[in-house]
């Protein structure tokens, strides 16, 4: 048996790379090429809001609803992105592909996913504060969204969401998220700024490269 498993672990160990690379293409694929990561996002929203009441049976008020913010969010991603909704508007007005598909995925996983995340974990596990990272995440992009509405006098992807669902929620995990932290202006600050950053930069990303490539719409 042993002779039999030194034969066998050579080939095991030469296909492994290769099965690996094979199904982190067909993730991709999946995820970003069919465009079905907004409608999983969904899907993980609703098994998430499913834990919420564990979550809040053995942690504080404020802390399981920082956790509610990443289903929150991904709600509103499904809003934004089922039928690539958001991104061909962004292109439309910017008169080109200012946003690809690879780049509004890593935006949304890296820039929302992750943030969410790392926010609940320092929240959980360091200072129950870092909670309002994911608070100003999911507060600001209402505000962004709301002002688009305003200056363009048009509905944009996720505005229904931004005000029916991160206003009341987000301003409620806000204030009691303050009262448990006493957090002051400084912080505030810290984390608004960090989040208002986060925004420029992808604004930035936009006017870097609008016009600079062709529109590649695809019929979805």
């Amino acid at each position: 048996m042993d002779s039999l498993e030194g034969l066998i672990r050579p080939f095991q160990a030469a296909c492994r790379p290769a099965v690996q690379r094979g199904l982190a293409a067909a993730c991709w694929r999946w995820l970003v090429d069919d465009w079905n990561w907004p409608a999983a996002g969904l899907v993980a929203a609703v098994l998430i809001v499913g834990l919420l009441p564990a979550v809040f049976a053995v942690a504080s008020p404020a802390l399981g609803l920082v956790v509610a913010q990443l289903p929150l969010y991904l709600v509103h991603q499904a809003e934004e992105h089922v039928g690539d909704r958001f991104r061909r508007q962004i292109n439309a007005q910017a008169g080109g592909e200012a946003l690809s598909q690879p780049a509004t995925f890593w935006i949304n996983s890296l820039g929302v996913w992750c943030v969410d995340l790392l926010a609940i974990g320092l929240a959980a596990g360091l200072d129950l504060a870092w909670g309002f990272l994911a608070v100003y995440l999911t507060l600001i992009n209402a505000i962004v969204h709301l002002l688009a509405g305003i200056v363009r006098r048009e509905s944009n992807a996720g505005l229904v969401s931004a005000v029916v669902l991160f206003l009341p929620v987000g301003g409620v995990t806000w204030w009691t998220l303050e009262r448990a932290t006493g957090l002051g202006v400084p912080g505030h600050l810290l984390f608004a700024g960090l989040i208002v950053l986060e925004h420029a930069l992808i604004v930035a990303w936009v006017v870097t490269w609008r016009g600079r490539a062709p529109a590649q719409e695809h019929s979805r």
